[in-house]
C-alpha cells in the first residue's frame, strides 16, 4: 500500500514538473498500471487512472509537437484521445491481460 501511494504520488510530482513526465514516462505507465492493479481499491483506481491519463497526454503532446509542430487541431486532439484511452484501460477493474479469457460475467 505504501509502495503504491509513493509510485501515485511521484508520478504526480513528475507530471506537474518541467517535462519530468515526459522523460520518466516509459516507468511510471507500467508502474502506475501495476499499483491500480496490485490494489484494485476505487481509490487507487481513480488516482492512476487520472495521473496515468495526463501522463500519457502529456507524451502524446511532445509526440505530436516534434512530429507535426502547433498542427492548430491535432495538438489537442490526439493528447486528448490519447489520455482519454490511458484513463479508460487504467481505470478498469481488471487490466487486459494477454491469453486472459473472460469469466462467465463477461
Amino acid at each position: 500500500m505504501i509502495v503504491g501511494l509513493a509510485v501515485l504520488v511521484v508520478a504526480a510530482v513528475l507530471l506537474v514538473s518541467m517535462g519530468g513526465a515526459i522523460v520518466a514516462a516509459p516507468l511510471t505507465l507500467p508502474a502506475l498500471a501495476l499499483v491500480v492493479r496490485r490494489h484494485p481499491t476505487p481509490g487507487f483506481r481513480i488516482a492512476g487512472a487520472i495521473i496515468g491519463g495526463l501522463t500519457a497526454a502529456e507524451v502524446a503532446w511532445a509526440a505530436v509537437y516534434l512530429i507535426a509542430g502547433e498542427a492548430p487541431v491535432v495538438i489537442w486532439f490526439v493528447p486528448t484521445l490519447t489520455a482519454i484511452a490511458a484513463g479508460a484501460v487504467l481505470g478498469r477493474r481488471r487490466l487486459p491481460t494477454s491469453g486472459a479469457r473472460p469469466g462467465p460475467s463477461g
